[in-house]
């Protein structure tokens, strides 16, 4: 069995379909039906179900997949690591991100980062808190930022921020003008807002718990962007952390502080305990703890 078999396997695994499979890798469609016969061979149990001109995964082959991955990415950081006692800086880093951070301040990151360091590549993925802590668990992330403290001892983490959320509206909304609201103030209040599978949402929800109030919830939007285009131009508020409202000064939306209680959550940079962290890796946390430094100060 050679890495390129493991790459093949996993561009048919992703696209599911050998054709298209083929188009963004330097073989044939044949020659790649080939190669992926030969690994399920030393494999010694069949790794897709072709129906037709498209395939599905087997129970072996999601389980394969996963082994895969992990084995490429293994081979990623020894070649880096290589690099680096070269003296060299290249090779990719693979980052999870979470939404908010990822749209306000990812971007300014990256521009420096990539300025210092152009021969090493960013693959950066916008991914829910637990999807996180999975990825650095697991070796597919390099580094993560998320939300502390983490759930796993399995992992490492340094404290970034902390954020409070506020209530955000259009300027023509009733509260657009209030220094400070009360939580339970918000009881009548039409609001959309993220849905109960990301980690903000069910920090409101204890929140909304513990000021004793159902919240009258009219639109669930898993997108913070399309959330905040939808209070520019309606009577709907929603609740986000205050960096939602993104790094300049906006005078399309108005962020009123809350209390009893301020929802609060901890953003912070994630590794997984005792692993390798590269050069480049150790370069790409400085460039995040120096943007966060100068947002905040």
């Amino acid at each position: 069995m050679e890495f390129r078999h493991l790459r093949y396997f996993l561009a048919v695994a992703d696209a599911l379909h050998f054709t298209k499979a083929a188009e963004g890798l330097p073989v044939s469609q044949p020659a790649l039906s080939a190669q992926v016969k030969q690994l399920e061979q030393e494999v010694g149990v069949p790794l897709f179900d072709r129906v037709g001109r498209s395939v599905q995964l087997t129970r072996a082959g999601a389980i394969f997949r996963e082994h895969a991955r992990r084995a490429l990415r293994e081979m990623e950081l020894a070649q880096v690591a290589i690099a680096e006692a070269e003296g060299l800086q290249r090779g990719t880093l693979t980052v999870g991100v979470v939404q908010t951070v990822n749209a306000y301040l990812v971007p300014e990151i990256v521009s420096r980062f990539s300025t210092l360091h152009p021969q090493v590549g960013l693959k950066l993925d916008e991914l829910s808190g637990p999807d996180i802590e999975a990825g650095v668990m697991s070796g597919l992330l390099d580094v993560g930022i998320g939300f502390v403290p983490v759930a796993s001892d399995r992992i490492e983490s340094q404290s970034l921020f902390h954020e409070d959320f506020v209530l955000i509206t259009s300027p023509r909304h009733r509260f657009a003008k209030r220094r400070h609201l009360s939580l339970s103030a918000l009881a009548e209040e039409s609001l959309i807002l993220l849905p109960s599978i990301f980690c903000t949402r069910r920090l409101l929800n204890a929140s909304f718990e513990q000021a004793g109030i159902q919240p009258k919830i009219i639109v669930e939007m898993n997108s913070i962007e399309g959330i905040l285009a939808t209070v520019r131009t309606s009577k709907l508020a929603t609740i986000l952390p205050r960096l939602s409202l993104g790094l300049e000064r906006n005078d399309a939306l108005r962020g009123i502080p809350l209390k009893n209680p301020t929802p609060r959550r901890a953003v912070g940079l994630l590794w997984k305990k005792g692993g390798y962290r590269s050069g480049a890796v150790r370069a790409l946390a400085d460039q995040v703890r120096t943007v966060v430094k100068e947002y905040w100060r």
